[in-house]
């Protein structure tokens, strides 16, 4: 089984230096888009899927100006069907995507994979097909689902992990998974856990974006995060995106011999798994 850790979505964000703490004040944060490629007993699993090809050479309006604004240079080179195929990959080999949330730089490359089957958490769906307001309307993109994608739906149902609500495992031969749901930056945000033969991975996609934030040593928020973060973040549900921390940081010092954490954002978060080849 093997464990790949894609960039699929380079960013250079405005005012990024209070979200994910690269860049300064008056210069863009330059930031990641990890996405993870799996080895299981029933092909290949993705975790998100970053920006999409079509996202890359032929945007919608919306789509030309959100990556705009987050400074994507919208390279096709950074898909994850093309690092797929770079590693040696069929597409079709992807017959898993699991997604911490629905917004375009995380669910954009879902129509490169129109075979896969797509877990996502039930209260996510729900946003996403009855959306409630204007943060999940927007950012939500019909183009990404457009190919009625093979859904499985999941939800929460009284089991647990390490104290977190979670859905049931799925187990996938060398790899299994469950969502861990964690609301706040979306209504149906999860953390994606991984269970390989070496422990426990868990994505948390936007859930957190800096890693001071986790840090069970010397917990801190990004520079200039209470005067700009809420300028970047309109969104009020994003506001809370701190209330999980300290909850990450606790399971970090109880079972950081078993579990490890990422997320989406942040390069030096990133830089810790990835691999060059």
């Amino acid at each position: 089984m093997r464990i790949h850790h894609l960039n699929c979505g380079t960013i250079n964000v405005p005012g990024g230096v209070s979200l994910i703490g690269t860049g300064g004040l008056l210069r863009r944060a330059t930031g990641v888009t990890h996405c993870i490629l799996v080895e299981s007993g029933d092909g290949l699993l993705l975790v998100d899927t970053g920006i999409g090809t079509r996202d890359c050479l032929s945007p919608t309006i919306f789509m030309r100006w959100m990556l705009a604004i987050g400074g994507s240079p919208r390279d096709v080179h950074e898909t994850a069907i093309e690092q797929v195929k770079r590693l040696g990959y069929e597409p079709r080999d992807v017959h898993h995507i699991t997604l911490t949330h629905f917004h375009f730089d995380h669910a954009g490359g879902l129509p490169d994979f129109p075979h896969a089957k797509v877990h996502i958490y039930n209260k996510e769906y729900e946003a996403l097909t009855q959306p409630e307001d204007m943060y999940e309307r927007y950012p939500y993109r019909s183009e990404h689902w457009a190919h009625n994608p093979r859904w499985v739906i999941h939800e929460s149902v009284g089991d647990q992990w390490f104290g977190f609500d979670c859905t049931p495992l799925v187990d996938l031969g060398s790899i299994a998974f469950l969502f861990v749901p964690l609301p706040g930056h979306t209504r149906g945000n999860c953390a994606v856990a991984l269970r390989s033969q070496d422990g426990w991975l868990l994505h948390c996609g936007d859930t957190y974006t800096f890693h001071g934030e986790v840090d069970p040593v010397s917990p801190r928020l990004p520079p200039y995060s209470r005067s700009l973060r809420h300028l970047v973040n309109l969104n009020k549900a994003f506001r809370r995106i701190g209330d999980h921390s300290s909850r990450l940081r606790a399971l970090i010092v109880e079972h950081g011999d078993e579990v490890e954490l990422t997320c989406s954002h942040d390069p030096r978060e990133f830089e810790k798994f990835f691999e060059p080849t």
